[in-house]
């Protein structure tokens, strides 16, 4: 990739002159009719309405005549090429006026394909840059990476571009376009008047002199509100990060009174500029009103004279208009210029080229074989402040194996494991494997030559699958650029690259097969050694089905459901079950789901939108279910709204017990209020009463235990349901998804689909109980790996923040053993504290991978096939198999 260059209007120029020279060309052809424009009113006054066409009594003047007069050198001659049109005085004026307006089109025109085009050129630009940078900053070096902050680089890349963009169309037109006119406008009244013109040109010297002076104060206070809008964004950024910290220790004051002293720098530089801005506007309008004064008076005396006539007078009014407005834009780009090329500047500096990786232009090469050892040469690592974190290091690995970095913590075990896992870049001597130096290779050889798991795991906004398979996403912009794909010719005219996200990037032959067509089955087996399974097989359990769900996988799960039903009465296990049945009751699931005896599909019959269906709440009437579903409303609305008075917000009884968003509190408690006074039950309104409703719909007995449902209302509930059943219109049937023996309950969990019923919440531990159950029956039915499938589709939020910390560890380690690399590097404390455990298991399944795993100062490390021993920086001992050691003592160690 090129370096961004430093210079902004040489960037532009480079990567946009073909579109700057097509719109500068139409600049020029659009001067012959501004100066018509220009030169056309002073015929119609002079010629059209004071008749200066038709002297000495003639009714007819020849308009639109047109020929070549020679010079007096070549004869004097004159060659007529068109004879025109006689006119009369009022279709003289006529026909010049429509002259007048059709020029005005013209130009009109010209201004907008000018604008249009430069607007275009300066959202492709603006494009460009931006991805330029942030392709820039993927090219730092990890170490450097790390030290920036991301809501700043963020609103570099994001909001500090956009007056950058914006002015990119302007760098080169504009100035072409506002001088050619300002100029034509000064040289015709020049022609007109050179008084007038002398006069005129004077004033516009005089604040081209004068304004872009006083506006040297307002960019250096514009430079200041830039660096401190950056630093309230990042700063700002970093409290957002840490939130849970500051709430933690109660230090909220603080953090308000330091944003607020921010926001109070960034005020007084905003209103400073706001002074000198608006001082110097004021100026420049006091300027440019000066000049019609001088152009009334002494235009007026001249004309009064006789040395100008009235045209000449009004055409050179009218010519000025065009000149104040040009002069002024251009004294404000050149100060926009001398602002955005600041702007660019330093936004640049912050993506400097001396902190780029060394190896971004090599070349992808051919990996080394995996009995080639790795060789450390002269390895030395300092930090930013000179400290050394890794002495020069000399020593030889054989491979494949294991290798155990042992040391304490910020020993050279960590340097040494980072250099390898590629967070390192900036070290001293030469790390190769075979020929292969790893500081010449390629990032996408080294990605497929190691794989480095880390302390704290980088997950993306994505399924787990996705993350998984993040480490394979290499080959996608091998497709040939297509001229039809609109976005391809705008991405080329960018000088972007057009590759396009929904090509198939996946790099198959890492996972042992160009012609995999489903990576699931590696997806799991990686997931199986990096001991996540378990917990994805979980979430597959719970997961609900696809609508579109696999005609065949729906017969497998249905049969399955038959099996299970029948293993669990002859285990016993029966209890921890309450099973589908269209006469009872579940009390394990929602009243709306016993009214329904199925799901919802879609929103329509939603809990909170089921009773505002006309049928549904139809059929509550007729059942007299109204006014028990309220009483339930207002008793859930009373539990939640005294636990919240009692318990803080966010713990474990709040979030299984609650039923009312935080939002909507104020306005249930003044239901609850309402309802508790005398005769209070008949003043709720028709909205509380439909919200109560709502919110005792998705009561269920088993899960809030709040003893709401007697058999009374479970009668009343079991015969709304046969009555709802029985009268459904035809056309709701595609809105629920009906419990039924021999059909897939699409948009229920696997679980409740293999048992056709809920897992009972009154007995301790059932869930469990039934998960190690149904794992049986489903290794025997071969729908393990379908339920793991599903658990892959489980999204992992911002950061993984919706896995638990194990997972999100195993998902992290499982995108390293997908791609199934030479080089397995772990980081100090990832995997203890069954270490020798999961390295032994992996080291089976990838015998051909040679694993570091960095490990605490006296951990056992005996099982591993060569042992690495750091003594603060220093390399001490390197152990190879057998127990034999190298020889090499402290000095020798580091070189």
């Amino acid at each position: 990739m090129n370096e961004i260059d430093p210079r902004l209007f040489r960037y532009i120029w480079r990567y946009s002159r073909r579109d700057q020279l097509v719109i500068l060309v139409l600049i020029l052809l659009q001067l012959p009719f501004f100066f018509a424009t220009l030169e056309l009113p002073k015929r119609i006054v002079n010629e059209g309405i004071q008749g200066g066409a038709f002297r000495d009594g003639q009714l007819t003047a020849n308009l639109l005549s047109f020929s070549i007069d020679l010079p007096d050198f070549l004869g004097g001659w004159s060659v007529p090429v068109f004879s025109g049109f006689l006119f009369n005085q009022l279709h003289y004026l006529l026909v010049l006026s429509g002259i007048f307006l059709l020029l005005t089109l013209i130009n009109g025109w010209f201004r907008y394909e000018i604008n249009l085009r430069k607007g275009v050129l300066g959202e492709r630009m603006m494009r460009r840059l931006r991805f330029d940078l942030f392709a820039t900053l993927l090219c730092f070096r990890p170490e450097d990476i790390r030290t920036v902050k991301p809501a700043e680089v963020a609103s570099m890349i994001k909001d500090e571009v956009e007056p950058i963009g914006g002015f990119i169309g302007d760098a080169f037109v504009q100035p072409a376009m506002l001088g050619t006119q300002a100029l034509t406008a000064l040289a015709f009244i020049m022609i007109q008047s050179l008084w007038l013109g002398l006069m005129a040109g004077g004033i516009v010297a005089v604040q081209a002199v004068i304004i872009p002076y006083l506006r040297k104060e307002q960019l250096r206070l514009g430079r200041e509100r830039q660096l401190a809008s950056r630093e309230l964004a990042g700063r700002i950024g970093e409290i957002v990060d840490a939130a849970p910290a500051v709430l933690s220790h109660g230090v909220r004051e603080y953090s308000h009174a330091e944003i607020s002293q921010r926001l109070s720098v960034l005020f007084n530089i905003r209103v400073a500029l706001y002074n000198r801005k608006f001082a110097v506007k004021f100026l420049n309008a006091l300027l440019s009103q000066i000049t019609p004064f001088f152009f009334y008076s002494i235009g007026g005396y001249l004309a009064l004279k006789g040395s100008l006539d009235i045209g000449q007078l009004v055409a050179v009014i009218a010519a000025y208009r065009e000149l104040p407005a040009p002069v002024k834009e251009l004294i404000d780009w050149d100060q926009q210029a001398a602002d955005v090329s600041i702007k660019y500047e330093q936004i640049v500096s912050q993506f400097s080229p001396t902190r780029r990786l060394a190896s971004l232009n090599s070349a992808p090469v051919d990996l080394p074989s995996v009995n080639q050892p790795i060789q450390f040469d002269d390895v030395r690592v300092a930090d930013g402040r000179g400290a050394v974190m890794l002495e020069s290091m000399n020593a030889r690995i054989a491979r494949p194996g294991t290798v155990a970095l042992v040391g304490a913590a910020g020993s050279g075990r960590d340097s040494l494991a980072r250099i390898l896992g590629q967070q390192i870049s900036g070290y001293r001597g030469k790390v190769t494997c075979g020929a292969t130096d790893f500081a010449q290779m390629s990032s996408e050889s080294l990605g497929r030559l190691v794989g480095y798991v880390g302390p704290e795991p980088y997950l993306i906004n994505a399924t787990i699958r996705q993350n998984i398979l993040f480490s394979l996403q290499r080959h996608g912009g091998q497709e040939a650029f297509d001229p039809k794909d609109r976005d391809a010719r705008e991405a080329k005219r960018a000088g972007l690259p057009y590759w396009r996200k929904d090509n198939d990037w996946l790099d198959y032959t890492s996972v042992g097969d160009e012609e995999v067509l489903d990576l699931d089955s590696a997806v799991i087996a990686a997931l199986r050694l990096a001991g996540g399974a378990d917990e994805v097989y979980f979430l597959g359990l719970e997961g609900p089905l696809d609508i579109d769900l696999d005609h065949a996988l729906e017969a497998r799960i249905v049969a399955a459901r038959a099996s299970t039903r029948a293993r669990l009465e002859t285990s016993g296990l029966s209890k921890l079950i309450t099973f589908f049945d269209p006469d009872g009751f579940n009390r394990n699931a929602s009243i709306a789901e016993n009214l329904l005896f199925g799901l919802p599909i879609g929103d329509r019959l939603a809990n909170n939108d089921l009773c505002a269906d006309r049928y549904v709440r139809s059929i509550l009437e007729a059942e007299a279910l109204v006014d028990p579903l309220i009483n339930i409303g207002l008793r859930m609305a009373e539990f939640t709204i005294d636990m919240f008075s009692s318990l803080p917000p966010g713990g474990a009884i709040v979030e299984r017990m609650s039923f009312i968003r935080a939002a909507d509190m104020p306005d249930f408690r003044m239901m609850v209020e309402t309802a508790q006074a005398p005769q209070g039950r008949s003043h709720l309104t028709y909205v509380w009463r439909f919200k109560l409703v709502a919110l005792a719909l998705g009561y269920c007995e088993a899960r809030h235990r709040l003893g709401l449902v007697d058999d009374v209302l479970v009668e009343r509930i079991l015969r709304a349901r046969r009555s709802f059943s029985h009268f459904l219109p035809a056309n709701y049937a595609r809105y629920i998804e009906f419990y039924r023996p021999d059909r897939v309950i699409r948009g229920a969990p696997l679980r409740d689909n293999l048992l056709f019923g809920r897992v009972n919440g009154s007995v301790a531990n059932a869930e469990r109980r039934v998960a190690a159950f149904l794992s049986d029956v489903l290794r025997e039915t071969g729908l393990e790996d379908e339920i793991l499938r599903i658990g892959l589709s489980t999204p992992c939020g911002q950061s993984g923040r919706l896995l638990t910390p194990t997972l999100r560890h195993a998902v992290n380690l499982a995108r390293s053993l997908v791609k199934r690399p030479q080089i397995l590097v772990y980081e100090a404390g990832y995997i203890a504290p069954n270490a020798h455990e999961k390295v032994a298991g992996l080291a089976r399944a990838l015998p051909a991978t040679t694993i570091f795993v960095s490990l605490d100062e006296g951990t056992d490390a005996a099982t591993y096939s060569t042992i690495m021993r750091f003594e603060g920086a220093r390399l001490q001992q390197v152990t190879q198999p057998g127990g034999n050691a190298q020889g090499m003592d402290l000095e020798q160690a580091s070189g």
